[in-house]
């Protein structure tokens, strides 16, 4: 299992507490925050960087722990598809479980409703290709995987008792469900809406169902207001932050902040925002 770098984590902390206390120096002592909702803001963004990270390294855990067991009964054997099958029922979020060879070919993939997939030839996927070479675990983006839909995959070798690489085992998983066990329970009686996002602009979750895997940096929304596509762009580029924008609601025009850090796994990065109405 991998997360992302624990200097990084303690720098991220002591921004957005800062932020959310109103202070102008990281190093002041702690006082009480003039405001609450920022505070509360900042606490449930923690509380969601945290949690996200803890789903992928579960998710990550678990199939290293398959991938060990395949390992020594061997890619083809029916005891692989029984160790795909368990796994692919640990976690809502799990559509599939997969086995492929050293060559980037499907092998096996559980539940049956996913037997069609095999066979597929899986090396023109950069997630793929990286795993091949480098011989290292890794989570691709959101992308159109063998069984036809999009979804994120969480890939990690599989090695023989003689220590041989002989493919690698993959979790194909939907971001939105993953996060929604997450954010459900971490917002529930608070006025905050909660987007993750990829850094490419691809919304994986948002309060608002209808939202999920839209590009931010494509929508007509967007275009119409120019701060919050300045927003997503900061979103982006930055691994944590603050930033304001003006939205229309109603035809009265409401400011809102957006506070954000980063989840991820295996190098790949989610940015994790709390919105909140300010002013």
């Amino acid at each position: 299992m991998s997360s992302l770098p624990y200097p990084w984590i303690v720098a991220a902390v002591a921004v957005l507490v800062a932020a959310g206390a109103g202070f102008a120096m990281l190093n002041q002592p702690a006082a009480v925050p003039a405001d609450e909702s920022a505070a509360d803001a900042a606490a449930v963004l923690l509380r969601l960087q945290s949690g996200i990270t803890a789903a992928l390294e579960t998710l990550d855990g678990r199939l290293s722990h398959a991938a060990s067991e395949i390992g020594r009964t061997g890619l083809n054997d029916a005891a692989a598809r029984g160790i795909l099958l368990n796994l692919s029922g640990t976690d809502p979020a799990i559509v599939d479980c997969t086995v492929s060879d050293a060559g980037g070919t499907l092998i096996a993939a559980e539940p049956a409703a996913y037997h069609g997939a095999e066979g597929a030839d899986l090396r023109d996927q950069p997630n793929v290709r990286h795993i091949l070479a480098s011989k290292r675990p890794i989570m691709s983006e959101v992308i159109t995987v063998a069984e036809g839909f999009p979804a994120a995959v969480i890939s990690t070798p599989v090695f023989t008792n003689e220590s041989r690489f002989a493919g690698f085992a993959s979790v194909v998983f939907r971001p939105e469900v993953l996060i929604a066990g997450v954010a459900g329970p971490a917002i529930n009686g608070t006025p905050f809406q909660v987007m993750v996002v990829q850094t490419d602009g691809r919304i994986l979750y948002d309060t608002d169902p209808a939202q999920v895997g839209r590009m931010t940096f494509e929508g007509p929304l967007y275009a119409d207001y120019p701060d919050l596509l300045d927003a997503a762009h900061r979103v982006a580029a930055g691994r944590y932050g603050t930033a304001t924008y003006g939205f229309a609601v109603d035809g009265e025009t409401v400011k809102k902040e957006i506070a954000w850090t980063t989840a991820g796994l295996h190098g790949a990065e989610w940015r994790v925002a709390v919105i909140r109405e300010v002013g």
